[in-house]
């Protein structure tokens, strides 16, 4: 145990005494190769060094800047780091620069990943089961950040354990090519992971059908995006949570929830506390014991605010009047484009009495299941179905307070919808089911509203480069195998 231990202090040192090449080129033989991927606890230790560096991003930096690029995230532009996703016009220097670590830290997942799954082979302890266990968690893992990625940069350098050696760094690959390896990985992980995770947080066979339905309707392989959706819904083993009333929804977002309705959540801790709360919630608030940090702040008569009905428990539970942020406009702390308004901010993560943010990312809930399978259905059969109208009414009353499983009186009409309009109705339900869970932007992008959605909310037209970020720059110094014309466009 000794030993493992200072075999993951140099995991965590590397992170910050390693320039970026060392990340992910590394020689593995200064992790004592040889000695540690033989036991179980050897490789579950190596596994948990995929996941930390991930939750540092996703439930922080990563989730700030992705709901800045949302109608209702990017209203108020007033000197923060942030801006630069809120303009829409491409990131400039300094948000530019605020993703480094975002990428630095993905790509040290991804390095992670590649170390187990080219070093538990040869474990002279492991079992071949074992050995199929570990390679398809870490598997699971690599797809899962690369997901991450392909989605904020598109192409990317595609490190995997069979390159990672190559001290002169690898050529960017295509979006298609990054999407390959994702598919491959999964696949590999639906295959030897087991039917239930062994602790929340880990992945399973079903998780990994999740990722799969999501990854394939981003590909628009919308059979397939079906078909696993709907294995997953087939197995029974989630449902949505019941709600009656708006803090009902505490139990899928507050301090230590547990639900029902949980699919794959990265899991936090009071030892290792999410930024989550902290990048959601106000500098002053009632609504968590501590600071926020005042990057999203809203008001009550916006279009999409209040074209969202009063009636909809989700809007109660994710935002409240907020008299100190209009404290705050008054004294200049915050740019405002009109006065006589009311100020909004969200509490959908909150805790009053919390002075650490120990609140778990949900990555992917069960409502994300009906309603990716509701719209692989529906582009399909290029119209909507009975089934996938019933996913979406499921979400869709639940939200109101109703039972998911009984029609209700907000149900909507499978006579009153065709193709467009349908999928038109889904993209903004999910715009009021995800609010802070890092979709929305990626939703409009993919479906293609991005501009249409941002130009009728916010009166802002959305660059073309804005569509991707910035490839570092400092990805260009240590990688010498990309080139000046693998930059996205625009930068």
């Amino acid at each position: 145990m000794k030993k493992i231990n200072v075999i993951i202090t140099v995991l965590i040192f590397s992170l910050f005494i390693s320039c970026k090449k060392d990340i992910l080129t590394e020689n593995p033989k200064t992790l004592v190769v040889e000695d540690f991927y033989n036991t179980n606890g050897q490789v579950e230790a190596a596994l948990a060094s995929i996941y930390a560096p991930i939750r540092g991003q996703l439930g922080s930096w990563m989730i700030g800047a992705i709901e800045c690029q949302t109608e209702w995230g990017a209203g108020i532009v007033g000197a923060t780091n942030f801006d630069g996703h809120k303009t829409m016009q491409g990131l400039d220097a300094v948000p530019a620069n605020n993703i480094v670590a975002i990428w630095d830290n993905l790509y040290l997942g991804i390095r992670n990943a590649n170390l187990v799954i080219k070093n538990v082979p040869n474990g002279k302890e492991l079992t071949p089961a074992a050995k199929s266990l570990y390679i398809g968690e870490a598997k699971f893992m690599r797809a899962f950040i690369y997901f991450q990625l392909v989605k904020s940069w598109g192409g990317l350098p595609l490190y995997t354990d069979l390159n990672m050696d190559k001290t002169s760094g690898v050529a960017k690959s295509t979006k298609d090519d990054v999407y390959k390896l994702i598919v491959s990985d999964l696949l590999n992980a639906e295959t030897n992971l087991p039917d239930n995770a062994p602790l929340l947080g880990k992945p399973s066979k079903r998780i990994a059908k999740a990722v799969l339905a999501d990854v394939y309707l981003y590909m628009g392989l919308y059979s397939d995006a079906s078909k696993k959706a709907d294995e997953v819904i087939k197995t029974q083993k989630y449902s949505l949570e019941k709600v009656t009333v708006a803090d009902d929804f505490n139990k899928l977002f507050g301090i230590g929830a547990s639900s029902p309705e949980e699919v794959f959540y990265l899991k936090f801790n009071t030892q290792n506390p999410s930024g989550l709360i902290l990048f959601t919630q106000q500098i002053t608030t009632s609504w968590f014991g501590t600071s926020g940090y005042g990057i999203f702040t809203w008001f009550k008569e916006s279009k999409y605010f209040s074209e969202w009905d009063d009636k909809d428990l989700r809007k109660r539970f994710n935002w409240y009047e907020d008299s100190k942020a209009a404290n705050r406009f008054v004294a200049g702390q915050i740019a405002f484009p009109q006065k006589g308004v009311t100020l909004i901010s969200p509490k959908k993560y909150n805790n009053p009495t919390a002075t650490i943010a120990a609140f778990d990312l949900p990555v992917y809930r069960y409502a994300d299941i009906l309603l990716i399978y509701a719209e692989a259905e529906a582009r399909v059969n290029k119209a909507p179905t009975a089934n996938a109208i019933e996913k979406l009414n499921m979400v869709h009353r639940r939200a109101y307070g109703y039972d998911p499983m009984v029609a209700s009186p907000v149900d909507f009409k499978l006579a009153d919808y065709n193709e467009t309009s349908f999928i038109n109705l889904l993209v903004k339900e999910k715009g009021y089911e995800f609010q802070f869970e890092g979709k929305r932007w990626f939703d409009l992008v993919r479906s293609g509203q991005v501009n249409s959605v941002m130009k009728t909310y916010i009166d802002r037209d959305v660059a073309a480069k804005h569509l991707l970020w910035p490839i570092p720059a400092i990805e260009f110094s240590l990688n010498e195998a990309l080139k000046p014309s693998d930059q996205n466009p625009g930068y």
